[in-house]
């Protein structure tokens, strides 16, 4: 009975020094992280924009940084693959920072995984003689500091490393992710096709003011939820937003694109986003810690893993008729008039306007049905003075996308369709219309425009032109027409 007590306390000391250990690491781990944060968003780095000197300082650091660890330099010069950028009249220069580890499994060392996080943020402003710095602590030195302790640990550990893993420090994510669509369509020395899958942390730096972790992207990946929810569950890590949809506000979109499982390591934005207080002393270094000794164990499996790939959803995305959907909001401007055909003139314009919901089927890469349900406010002059009315209006357009720039992300189109008007109020100068004996309040007509969706943002310019007479007195013809200039946003 003593030797069994004696065993029992022994047992018990020994795990409780193991994760006396454990807790030691992740203080450690956490101030580490902490001082990266610090130097990345100091006021010496100028808010890390484009053209500034602090940037360059940011670059450099992040590729000491990968030297000293260990990492294999992109090419013979270095770790830096530089590029040019044209924004507005003003050209300027762009770098990732990138640096790999190779695999040692001879099956899947020609597979890799990336590891990215964008460095650049908003820059300064100058406020009379006052430089203001966008000091960008959250967004994104969080995500490079993490990133650097996980390349760090990797290397520590080459056992662990089947796969290749690639560490890519992006550059101009601000300005619509140029940094990671130059690596994904220009870099010479990994190939598109041999990505398996690609992680982007950009804003990781809140875990316990959010109440957990979102991994956007991880239904594109086949081993994706159910390995990182065994993870989570045995760490103690709450993940929320875990949909097979890439995020198009950071770097993941360039990749998602291609074909590529692409998540998005995040903790939301509570930190001040965009704003000169986004700094150090806010972050939460802790749950940092947390989030990198979890993506540690996530990618020491992904490392490993015999197979990895999309999932079938995200494969059926890629096919070249696949069906997909988006929905989304938008709202217009514009104006609108009546014509009369049988009086040769058409009546002066009012303005007009219109909001609502959208639902978007996009059928392979170049057609996209988009059927809206809307209120619309239109009318014209009139003879007493003004005349308004007060619909609900459905039109359903077939877009051809005709340009796709950018990966993707810029799609330019021309459109047409048509739409369904139920008109349920209004007035004529001081008089309500009456829509039982004089103005009919079912209408049908055509849409024609043209339109550009931006990522996740969609603006369009449509002309609107009725097949059917606004009065029920057939021997007075009167044809509303109209434009509008609208926005939308997609879910």
């Amino acid at each position: 009975m003593k030797i069994k007590l004696l065993g029992l306390l022994a047992i018990t000391f020994l795990v409780s020094l193991s994760l006396m250990a454990q807790d030691e690491k992740q203080v450690e781990l956490s101030k580490t992280l902490k001082q990266h944060v610090a130097y990345l968003s100091s006021d010496s780095l100028e808010g890390r924009g484009l053209g500034t000197d602090g940037k360059i300082l940011a670059q450099n650091y992040i590729a000491g940084h990968f030297k000293d660890i260990g990492l294999k330099p992109y090419n013979d010069e270095g770790y830096f693959q530089p590029f040019d950028l044209r924004i507005s009249l003003v050209q300027v220069s762009g770098a990732n920072v990138v640096g790999y580890l190779a695999g040692s499994d001879p099956g899947l060392q020609n597979e890799y995984i990336v590891l990215g996080a964008h460095y650049d943020h908003l820059g300064y402003r100058k406020n009379d003689d006052e430089k203001v710095v966008y000091h960008g602590a959250d967004d994104n030195a969080s995500g490079v500091a993490t990133m650097i302790e996980l390349a760090r640990y990797f290397a520590s550990n080459p056992n662990l490393i089947k796969r290749s893993i690639i560490f890519i420090a992006f550059d101009a994510e601000e300005s619509g992710l140029l940094g990671s669509m130059k690596f994904v369509h220009e870099n010479n020395l990994f190939k598109a096709d041999d990505i398996v899958a690609m992680f982007s942390l950009d804003m990781v730096g809140m875990y316990f003011a959010n109440k957990g972790l979102d991994l956007k992207g991880l239904g594109t990946l086949n081993v994706g939820e159910k390995l990182a929810n065994s993870i989570a569950s045995s760490q103690g890590i709450h993940l929320k937003n875990t949909s097979g949809n890439i995020e198009g506000a950071t770097d993941t979109w360039s990749f998602g694109e291609k074909g590529i499982p692409s998540i998005h390591a995040f903790t939301s934005t509570k930190s001040p986003y965009h704003k000169p207080e986004d700094t150090f002393e806010k972050l939460d270094y802790e749950g940092m810690a947390k989030i990198t000794t979890f993506m540690q164990a996530m990618l020491t499996e992904m490392l490993a893993i015999p197979e990895i790939g999309p999932s079938k959803r995200f494969e059926r995305f890629q096919k070249p008729y696949a069906i997909h959907f988006n929905t989304g909001v938008s709202a217009g401007l514009g104006s609108s008039r009546h014509k009369y055909p049988d009086e040769f003139y058409t009546a002066k314009s009012v303005v007009a306007l219109n909001a609502g919901l959208f639902l978007q089927m996009h059928i392979g890469q170049k057609l996209t049905l988009q059927p809206e349900v809307l209120f619309q406010l239109d009318g014209s002059k009139s003879a007493k003075g003004a005349f308004r009315r007060q619909s609900v209006i459905i039109p359903v357009n077939l877009q051809y996308n005709m340009v796709s720039e950018s990966g993707g992300m810029v799609k330019v189109y021309p459109f047409a369709g048509f739409y369904f008007r139920h008109s349920f109020a209004g007035k004529n100068g001081g008089n309500d219309l009456d829509f039982d004996k004089m103005y009919n309040d079912q209408e049908w007509g055509l849409n024609l425009g043209l339109g550009m969706d931006i990522m996740k943002w969609q603006v369009k310019f449509t002309g609107q032109r009725s097949l059917t007479n606004l009065v029920q007195n057939s021997e007075n013809e009167i044809i509303p027409m109209g434009w509008y200039f609208s926005f939308g946003y997609k879910f």
